[in-house]
């Protein structure tokens, strides 16, 4: 589906260190970038017809030379601002990407007729829902019962970066509900941002999830021994914590 805008951060634009380190020439190209990514077919990932924008036709689209445009995709890439894929080496934005993933949950959550107001329910207070469709004639158990399956829909079924492994992910889903510490949409959104920092530092994704599955741990950390065997820390003492996430 074709979306005739995307929200722009001002604020985050302005206090970006990447962003804020680059010339007046890189932002702009940066930005067209972005716009670009914005049409691709892949919301937030640079695509033509399907496959990773060659350099030429990016030089084409935006009017510079090609050499120019090398250097500054280096710059993007080194300072932090882009990021690139590494099944095919796409250029996308992680903001861009994370924002798509939202936009997908909400609406995958509205088509099951949901109250967007469940959300944010936590299991133990009673919340007064507001009628909604599929929820005016049903009864108390009824919409606990819709609520889980939707906390379920939530973590299941949205649009995973393809560097996490779908089945592992799930596996973590699973055990978050079994802990009692269901995923909402920000605690989703929280972890994919910590699995990102921590494969940018070497660790593996797949190996993260396992690891804090197999210890029934609600967070998620560095590898027990480091991704290169220096670190000792592992685990939940002094690491981020998505307990008031849940729902």
């Amino acid at each position: 589906m074709k979306l005739p805008s995307f929200q722009f951060y001002t604020g985050d634009w302005r206090k970006d260190p990447g962003v804020q380190a680059l010339n007046y020439h890189d932002r702009g190209v940066w930005f067209e970038i972005l716009c670009l990514m914005h049409e691709s077919n892949e919301r937030g990932v640079l695509l033509l017809n399907g496959l990773p924008m060659p350099i030429e036709a990016l030089a084409q689209a935006l009017g510079l030379d090609k050499q120019i445009l090398t250097t500054t995709i280096t710059t993007l890439l080194t300072y932090g601002v882009a990021s690139k894929r590494e099944s095919d080496g796409a250029l996308y934005s992680r903001r861009m990407v994370r924002d798509e993933n939202l936009r997908k949950i909400r609406s995958d959550a509205g088509k099951q007729g949901g109250n967007p107001a469940l959300l944010k329910q936590i299991p133990t207070t009673q919340v007064k829902q507001k009628s909604t469709p599929s929820s005016s004639s049903s009864s108390s158990s009824s919409s606990s019962s819709s609520s889980s399956k939707k906390k379920k829909h939530i973590g299941k079924d949205f649009s995973l970066p393809e560097w996490i492994d779908p089945k592992t992910w799930d596996a973590y889903v699973q055990m978050r509900q079994k802990i009692k510490k269901p995923m909402t949409e920000d605690a989703i959104t929280l972890a994919i941002e910590q699995l990102s920092k921590l494969r940018e530092q070497g660790n593996d994704p797949k190996k993260v999830l396992e690891q804090s599955i197999f210890n029934s741990w609600q967070g998620l950390f560095a590898l027990k021994g480091g991704a290169d065997g220096s670190n000792t820390s592992a685990g939940p003492k002094g690491a981020q914590d998505f307990s008031k996430y849940r729902t």
